[in-house]
């Protein structure tokens, strides 16, 4: 017996031995599965990382970095710092021949004077510059300028208003397209609005200025002839390029022509002035944009004119945007190629920029206050301001 106790002792001992070996066996083989587990979860997020994705923000920080400064200076005329339109281009100008070429602007108000112009030249010579950017008012005088800036061998350019001779090279605001375009909509809408009432057009003009004839108040008129062939032109008068001048100017019309019922303002102070005088005298208004008694068109785009535009009690309800920042990039562009030897400063050639046509009726609200912030460096919200 003592025997066969020994022998079932061993046996269910090794009995056990193969069970458990077998248990952690299973154990075993079940371990690398639980590690890889964590491994897989993982990979995604490895596979996710954007690093590379920063290069191009980068990039561009580098391309913006502004240009090495130099020993150029150029002296630059305005023809007025009266006006938003021409404190924009200025302020551009700087900005813009500082940080993309290195360059110093130097800045004398022309002051819509030929006299003050004629001085500012002298000036500039004088003072040595590298160049000149000219905009003046008269082109016979703007010649003599231009002579006497090749005599002290200094290369010069003018902006809107060429020499008479056309001499050296131009920038001009090729106005003529949207001018047009304006005209035509003034019209559409009026007749849409007053079928069976003649169109009446008055403008308050630059009467001296013949390229404003060329870009702006002739194609305007053609404009409004081109949907309305019997509108009728019934007063141009002069308004010396500020509102107080412009709003007496449309005093004069309305007591001459009280039919008037398209104005055309050659300018944002223009436009601006002759809505003044018309709300003065109890018209200039609009119902949800649907003018009462005339629509009023400028020309500039400036803050104060896009707040009319989009009031919808306003008569002020289209215009065309001047772009200082575009103009004043071109202007200096031009000018450094004429100083590395890439334009001759001998020769004339003109170079054209453009307008944005801005209407109440077609522009959205949102796009005429990004054009304000960008041409215009305004912080005014055009929807927020007028409580849309």
């Amino acid at each position: 017996m003592k025997g066969k106790s020994k022998l079932f002792v061993i046996l269910f001992g090794l009995l056990l031995i193969f069970i458990l070996a077998a248990c952690g066996g299973d154990q075993a083989a079940e371990e690398p599965a639980e590690a890889e587990a964590p491994a897989e979860a993982e990979a995604p997020a490895e596979a996710e990382e954007p690093a590379e994705a920063e290069e191009p923000a980068e990039e561009a920080v580098e391309e913006e970095a502004p240009a090495e400064k130099t020993d150029i200076v150029i002296g630059k005329i305005p023809i007025t710092m009266e006006h938003g339109y021409h404190q924009g281009h200025v302020k551009h100008l700087i900005d813009y021949a500082d940080k993309e070429y290195g360059v110093t602007v130097n800045v004398i108000d022309g002051e819509f004077s030929s006299d003050k112009a004629m001085s500012a030249v002298e000036t500039f010579i004088a003072q040595g510059v590298d160049g000149i950017l000219l905009h003046s008012t008269d082109e016979q005088v703007i010649d003599q300028m231009v002579e006497e800036a090749h005599r002290a061998g200094i290369p010069i350019s003018t902006f809107y208003i060429p020499t008479a001779s056309r001499s050296v090279p131009h920038l001009q605001i090729n106005e003529a397209k949207t001018s047009f375009e304006m005209g035509a909509r003034a019209a559409e809408k009026w007749l849409e609005w007053y079928p069976d009432i003649p169109i009446k057009i008055g403008v308050i003009d630059f009467l001296t200025i013949p390229i404003v004839q060329e870009h702006r108040t002739g194609p305007f008129i053609e404009g409004v002839m081109s949907v309305a062939p019997d509108a009728e032109v019934v007063s141009k008068l002069e308004g010396g390029g500020n509102i107080q001048k412009a709003m007496e100017t449309m005093q004069d019309m309305l007591q001459a022509h009280p039919e008037v019922n398209i104005v055309y303002g050659a300018n944002a102070d223009h436009a601006l002035g002759a809505l003044a005088a018309l709300k003065n005298a109890g018209r200039g208004t609009a119902v949800d944009g649907v003018v009462d008694t005339e629509i009023v068109v400028g020309t500039d785009a400036t803050e104060a004119e896009l707040l009319e535009v989009f009031n919808p009690s306003s008569a002020l309800k289209i215009t065309q945007g001047l772009q200082p920042a575009i103009n004043a990039q071109a202007e200096a562009d031009l000018m450094m190629q004429m100083l590395n030897g890439e334009v001759d400063p001998n020769e004339w050639l003109n170079v054209d920029t453009f307008d944005k046509f801005i209407s109440y009726y077609d522009t959205p609200i949102d796009e005429a206050t990004e054009f304000l912030a960008y041409q215009y460096f305004s912080e005014v919200d055009l929807a927020e301001a007028l409580g849309e």
